[in-house]
Order: C-alpha cells, then structure tokens, then sequence
C-alpha cells in the first residue's frame, strides 16, 4: 500500500519547473469548518475542476489516503482505523469521535492539460457530544426581599452555552441578577419575580430546554382599614349609640394573610374568623377606642399591623341634616327680619293716617295773589293764632292748610270767627266777588272796621284790593235802606 503512495510522491517531484509555476487549481470545502455530533458520520466535500489525475488527504500531516486512477489508496492511521472512506470528492470518516476534531488538507494535482498546478487549502472539524438530561431546579419557597437561587444541569453535552428566560423573554444580568452558568441568583426576590423560568443549555449541534415555574411569597403589606356605619357623622364622631360599626383590614399577601384584632391592646373576637371583618354592636360610649389589625403571612412568618379609632358619640348628624338646620335658623331669622319690618311699616302707616285725620284742607279758588297781613296785638290784648296760614306746599299751592279744628276740651285750638269768607260778599240779594257781606261778613283779606271782629287781626293802613277800604261805605247800586 505504501508503493503507491511514494511513487505518486516521486511523480509530484519531478515535475517540471514549468508546471510549477502555473496558476494553482481552485479548492472549496462545501462545508467550512465541518461541525458534527459524536457517533455520526464525518463528510468533506471537495469542490474543485473535473481533471483531477490525484486527490491526496491528510489530517494533522498525516496521509489518509489518496483518490487516483479512479481509484481509493487508504492509508491505515489506528485513529481512524476501517473508518476511512475516500471517492473522487469526499473524505468520509464514520463514527465521530471528539478526538477526530482538528484540520483536515486536501492536495489536488490536476491533469497536465488543464494548464494548473497542483493546490492544496485545510478545513476545520469540530466534534460534540450531543446536550441531554436538562434539569431547573427551583426552591420550593421563595420570599420576598430574600435571595432566590436557580440552577440548571445536564449529564451530556460538550462546549455548552446556557441561556435563562422568564415567560419566554431572555433574561438579562443586572444589579439584582447574577448569572454564572447553569446558576442564576436573584438578591434580593421581589414578587414580580414569580413566573416560569427556562433554561437552555445548547452547543452547535444539539440543545435542550428545560422549564420551571418560580412562585415568590410576599406580605403582608400594610393592613388598609375602612369603617361602615349607617351614616357618617359631623364632627369628631364615628357612630350613634346603638348602631353597629364595622370594620375591614386588608392587605396585599401571598398566600392571603390572616387577620386578627385587638382593642386597646386587648384580643376581640371576630364574627368572621381571620376574615378581617370585625362587625361591632355599640352599647355604651366606652367601647370607643383604638381598635387595631394585625395581618400574617403563614409561610413567611411575616406580621404587620394598622389601628384606627373608633368614637361612639349620644348625637350623630350627617352633612344633610347639619346644612337643614343651617337652613332652618337661616329661614326663622329671615322670617323674624320680615315681620319687624312690616311692624314697623304698619306703625308708620297709622301714624301717616292719624296726621291726615287731624289736618283740615281748604279749597282756594281766588285766582288772585293776597299780600300776606301783618298781625299785631292791641295793647294788653292776648296774642292769638292765625285763622289760617300762607301755603307754602309745593306740591299743592292751591291748597290753603289750617290748623287744628276747635276743640272743647283742648284750649289751644282756635276760637270760631263766625263765618269765614269765601272771596264772594252777597249784596242786596246779588253776589259780587271778592266782596264782603254786608255788616255781617269780617272779610279775612279787609282790615277790620265794622261787624264782627276777628281777633285773629290787627287794624293795619293798608287795605285789601280786592275788598272795599270800609264797609260802612254804600254800595252806590244798593238801594237805600
């Protein structure tokens, strides 16, 4: 078997000088670098020209074998001993095995007539044992705010890459996150962290997956407490006397917390045992107090606790009640307002009506403007008041207005003047304006002279005009008496 080979060796020796420096003939592997799992079989496959008069292998500079001739020339190595298969293209080694990993050399010599020279190029094998029996473990009981562990192993498998994912998004290290391998480490645990974990353990020619579901325990958070009454008091009060109050603690945990009450330090039962109901019946104001709930987690072994207070109060107005008796006083005031004012409207009213009672109008209907007499007492005579006054109204100046009507029992009214005069005196049986009757009539516009006097007047020079200057005088178109 080895003549072959050294005559062929011989051959490429000689070769003229020619030749050699002729363009080298093309190699490509079909596959570079070849990646197989062990036990399964090897394949190289040479592209190259059709001409080929030789085509010789060798693995770490060790000769395989050659194709020539149209035929295969195997070169027993002990590695690859009856496993070694060669055609005109292909290397074939059945069963591999990780120590056949390595570079592979081809050396092709094609025919003289092609015009090339003999070329050679080397391949890369890698060989891998295939991954298997993948298993996550996960700790039964993960707490929040503790360290979480995982690990992943697997009994077979060569250059392996493991890749950890939670609900099938890749996990990432980070601050909180420690991954080395087939262990991740989570410090510290959040409650987010609970879902299912994967973890993959791959090489290039084989992986396996292998998943897990993470619960993480958590809580109890801070108890929220609410309270229920019938209705909700103004003021500093929780609840009437009499009427029930009822109390509810809740709180964030896994599992659920169970829930336990105190008063003013003090265990009370509860209706609805570990529920966090606490109904209470009041009976007395004393039951007012400080009523606390405590919260635990059973498999954390974790506590936590709120207190509210709790006032029972005689009187418990809501806010629809308080604003109706605001209101009501608001109304009674209001009310009270309106009747003191029609009161004193009402007194005003009947004092206007006593005055207009008590006051007499006289009609004027002498067109003519009288000068205002002067009024003078004669001596050791009483002063007396006038029979009437100017008018001085502005909004009736052709009123005149006098005083009070002469009452018996009231001294300061004026006395009688026996008739008043009406601007008109009747004279032999006619009226003549602005006259006077006849020695009967005192005229209030004339001095007086004759007749009836008027004490109301003094005797003055100035006479009337529009009355005659003395009374006694005839009337030239009165008949004689």
């Amino acid at each position: 078997m080895r003549q072959p080979v050294l005559l062929i060796s011989l051959l490429l020796a000689v070769l003229p000088a020619s030749v050699l420096t002729q363009n080298p003939v093309p190699i490509q592997f079909q596959t570079d670098p070849v990646l197989v799992q062990t036990g399964t079989q090897i394949v190289f496959t040479v592209l190259t020209v059709p001409e080929v008069l030789s085509m010789t292998w060798q693995y770490q500079a060790v000769t395989l074998g050659l194709w020539a001739g149209g035929a295969a020339v195997i070169n027993p190595v002990p590695q690859f001993q009856g496993r070694v298969t060669i055609t005109a293209t292909q290397l074939q080694i059945g069963g591999a095995q990780l120590r056949d990993a390595g570079n592979y050399t081809v050396m092709v010599t094609p025919i003289v007539t092609t015009g090339l020279a003999t070329n050679s190029r080397t391949v890369n094998l890698r060989v891998f044992d295939a991954v298997a029996g993948v298993t996550l473990v996960v700790p039964s009981v993960a707490i929040e705010n503790r360290n979480v562990s995982l690990s992943c192993t697997w009994t077979a498998g060569t250059e392996v890459n493991v890749q950890w994912g939670k609900n099938d998004v890749a996990i990432i290290a980070d601050s909180r996150i420690t991954i080395s391998g087939g262990s991740l480490i989570i410090n510290p645990a959040t409650r987010n962290d609970t879902g299912t974990y994967t973890c993959t353990v791959s090489n290039p020619v084989s992986a396996q997956t292998a998943s897990r579901s993470l619960t993480v325990y958590y809580g109890p958070d801070t108890p929220v407490l609410t309270k229920e009454t019938p209705k909700q008091c103004v003021g500093r009060g929780d609840v009437q006397l009499g009427q029930a109050v009822r109390l509810t603690c809740t709180s964030n945990s896994l599992p659920p917390a169970l829930f336990s009450w105190q008063y003013n330090g003090q265990p009370v039962a509860s209706d609805q045992v570990n529920s966090g109901v606490l109904t209470l019946q009041t009976f007395t104001t004393n039951q007012s107090g400080q009523y606390v709930c405590t919260a635990r987690n059973t498999i954390s072994g974790v506590t936590s606790q709120q207190g509210t207070s709790v006032a029972i109060v005689d009187v418990c107005l809501n806010v629809g009640e308080v604003v109706g008796i605001v209101i009501g006083c608001l109304l009674f005031i209001l009310l009270i307002v309106l009747l003191i004012l029609l009161i004193l409207y009402l007194r005003r009213k009947r004092r206007a009506e006593e005055r207009q009672g008590q006051t007499v109008v006289i009609q004027n209907t002498n067109p003519n403007t009288r000068p205002i007499a002067t009024y003078s007492q004669p001596n050791g005579a009483r002063e007396q008041p006038p029979l009437y006054h100017t008018n001085t109204h502005r909004h009736h100046p052709d009123r005149l207005y006098t005083a009070q009507r002469e009452r018996r029992d009231d001294p300061r009214t004026l006395q009688p003047n026996s008739l008043y005069n009406f601007n008109a005196r009747p004279h032999n049986g006619r009226t003549h304006t602005n006259g006077l009757l006849h020695n009967a009539i005192q005229s209030t516009n004339s001095n007086p002279h004759n007749g009836i006097d008027n004490p109301a007047f003094t005797h003055t020079n100035v006479q009337n005009a529009n009355t005659l200057p003395n009374t006694q005088r005839q009337n030239p178109n009165a008949p004689n008496p």
